[in-house]
């Protein structure tokens, strides 16, 4: 009788997939606070942007600077109208540019979730400041190569 020969899963898959479990994982735990706040991440993200940006900005300079780039800005930008949480103007220069910027509401919103936006950072809770600055360096090298 054959036995079957079960192959090692190699060193850097097995960091592969141990990468985007911690990802899925972090992903949905932020997702779930944001939810508390009738948000996503990415829709936070975009209020955060047009906050420090102090000034409308078009949907492609918004893409420029999202940390998760999504060519699906603009339906990000229609659900956040929809909350009335930004508005879209025709930009007064170009009128062929359309600006977006917070209103009064999604500035407030931003604050108040920035002002409890720890909770997320309690997904590494479970890591020392000094593993998180190792992991932080580790990460920085696999993302510059």
């Amino acid at each position: 009788m054959k036995t079957k020969h079960v192959q090692e899963v190699p060193l850097r898959r097995k960091l592969g997939v141990a990468m985007v479990e911690s990802y899925t994982k972090a992903y949905e735990k932020s997702q779930r606070y944001f939810a508390t706040y009738d948000l996503t991440s990415q829709q936070y993200n975009v209020l955060s942007i047009l906050h420090k940006a102090g000034r409308p900005m078009s949907t492609s300079d918004i893409l420029e600077q999202m940390i998760e780039k999504n060519a699906g800005v603009s339906r990000l930008v229609d659900r956040l109208i929809n909350k009335n949480l930004v508005v879209k103007e025709v930009n007064a220069v170009d009128k062929r540019l359309i600006d977006i910027s917070l209103t009064t509401k999604g500035e407030q919103l931003y604050q108040e979730v920035t002002l409890h936006l720890s909770a997320v950072d309690l997904v590494y809770s479970t890591l020392t400041d000094a593993e998180v600055e190792t992991l932080i360096s580790l990460l920085l090298k696999i993302k510059e190569d």
